[in-house]
């Protein structure tokens, strides 16, 4: 009946849905009966606060113990996030990093410093004087641009201020340093081309970018100005021999000028018709049996440092030895590596051994701009001998122990030369990247070897040495023109220019 309540609605508290409430113990009252999905919710929750308080808990025990990494890690975890509790933790693990670096930075070791300061400033510590921190960091980063300059270094200057650009550094001093010293590398691009009156005027640009002047950028300047004046001279000599076809005269001239100008291209191809044409002639012999294979000059007292000229790439300094010295160029040079750099007489040498090449310095040397004495050189380590000569130490091919030394700071040795090559077992010529030294238009590669203390060569297919036919493989003398369908080149003991023989 209407307005009539049954028995059962007559037990239930009003506003309670049926089969939402059950008896108390006294069976006086009724409570609601949680359903499944509000008891999962709940004991989620719990076990959510649960594992928000251990997180805490760990990271607040880190951060007091100074593992600042570890207390970082556990406050990023989800459990942590948006508790009331982490952002405290948060900036006082922000500060930790910062005195951290402060402590870095007075032992000086600024990039350990810098590790810090990004650590902190991705945590936004707002209040954990990052900004002071970044400030020092920033004067210290200008002042070692500056010095680096100063020193003629702009290689490694640039190298200095793309870090800090890395590292968000915006001053209007650090962009006037960063347009001087890549200026100046500017100018030295347009010396090595031999365009002198252009790199004369860069430079000039260069010193109106840095107020005062710099020892290392006036000797530079005064160094361009007597190219400038030499160069002329040389090249009207070159082009005269050159219309005469007197090839000896012109790889001499070609020599001289490319030490001044050693990307000159017109001198390179130059130089390059004058091995050709200066190569003994190829006799076509009717007696020898074609499947003859090996050339057996005779062999007398070996040179332990080589001239390699290739046709159409460039010449090389072969060093046979285990234990390479490097120094100044002097006239009584007696090391391996001459250079016309500031550097002292016996400065370094590099020793290769099982392990690998060993670097062991007599004079200052930097690897990577960390100071050294004593290092195992790895793949691509950037050298530096005494304040500015550079050269970067490779091992391109994976097979070969050979290494390249490539001089990458505007230095020279006495010839102009591409490189310098620590002879292991093997030397590969070829057109990959798996090779010591690229030749262009290669089809196979061409290996030097080792053979009695001097020197192989072989390839697929025929090879002229010395105007001799052969196939795949020949010792060389001394001495040696190779060639074969797609490649040419020549080797030579060193001579006096290079110091000792």
């Amino acid at each position: 009946m209407a307005g009539i309540l049954r028995k059962e609605e007559l037990k239930r508290p009003l506003g309670v849905a049926s089969g939402s409430c059950e008896p108390t113990v006294s069976g006086l009252y009724y409570s609601p009966k949680p359903t499944s999905n509000s008891r999962w919710a709940f004991q989620t929750n719990s076990l959510m606060l649960g594992f928000a308080w251990l997180t805490l808990r760990q990271a607040e025990e880190a951060l007091n113990k100074g593992r600042l990494e570890e207390a970082q890690r556990l406050l990023s975890q989800p459990t942590a996030r948006g508790h009331k509790r982490s952002w405290k933790l948060l900036q006082q693990v922000a500060r930790g990093f910062v005195e951290r670096g402060e402590r870095r930075l007075r032992l000086d070791d600024a990039e350990a410093a810098w590790l810090d300061l990004l650590q902190a400033e991705q945590m936004g510590g707002t209040e954990s004087g990052a900004d002071r921190l970044r400030q020092a960091l920033v004067r210290l980063g200008l002042t070692q641009v500056r010095a680096l300059l100063e020193v003629g270094d702009p290689n490694r200057a640039v190298e200095t201020i793309a870090q800090l650009g890395e590292r968000s550094v915006r001053q209007t001093e650090l962009k006037v340093l960063e347009d001087a010293a890549r200026g100046w590398l500017l100018a030295r691009e347009l010396a090595s081309r031999g365009e002198f009156g252009q790199a004369t005027g860069t430079l000039e640009g260069v010193h109106r970018l840095l107020s005062g002047a710099l020892p290392s950028l006036t000797s530079f300047h005064e160094e361009l100005q007597e190219r400038q004046r030499t160069f002329p001279f040389l090249l009207a000599r070159l082009h005269q021999a050159a219309e005469s076809s007197r090839w000896t005269d012109v790889l001499a001239l070609t020599e001289q000028v490319l030490a001044l100008a050693p990307q000159h291209k017109e001198a390179r191809k130059l130089r390059d018709l004058a091995w050709k044409a200066v190569q003994p002639a190829t006799v076509a012999s009717h007696t020898a049996p074609p499947e003859v294979a090996l050339v057996e000059p005779v062999l007398p007292e070996t040179p332990y440092r080589f001239l390699l000229w290739i046709d159409g790439v460039g010449g090389y300094l072969v060093c046979l030895g285990s234990r390479v010295t490097l120094g100044q160029a002097t006239a009584e040079a007696s090391v391996d590596v001459p250079l016309f750099a500031d550097v002292s007489r016996q400065h370094a040498t590099i020793t290769r051994d099982a392990e690998g090449y060993l670097l062991e310095t007599i004079r200052p040397v930097q690897v990577n701009m960390q100071p050294v004495e004593r290092t195992l050189l790895r793949p691509n380590d950037r050298v530096t001998l005494g304040t500015c000569c550079q050269m970067v130490f490779r091992q391109p091919a994976a097979v070969s122990a050979t290494a390249l030394l490539e001089v990458v700071s505007g230095h020279r040795l006495p010839l102009a030369l591409d490189g310098i090559l620590l002879l292991a077992e093997t030397l590969i010529l070829g057109p990959g990247p798996q090779v010591h030294v690229t030749v262009p238009g290669l089809k196979q590669p061409v290996v030097l070897f080792r053979h009695k203390d001097g020197l192989g060569v072989r390839c697929v297919g025929g090879l002229t040495v010395n105007g001799q036919k052969t196939r795949d493989r020949a010792l060389l003398g001394t001495t040696a023109t190779v060639a074969g369908d797609d490649f040419a080149f020549a080797i030579e003991p060193v001579g006096e220019r290079l110091g000792r023989t």
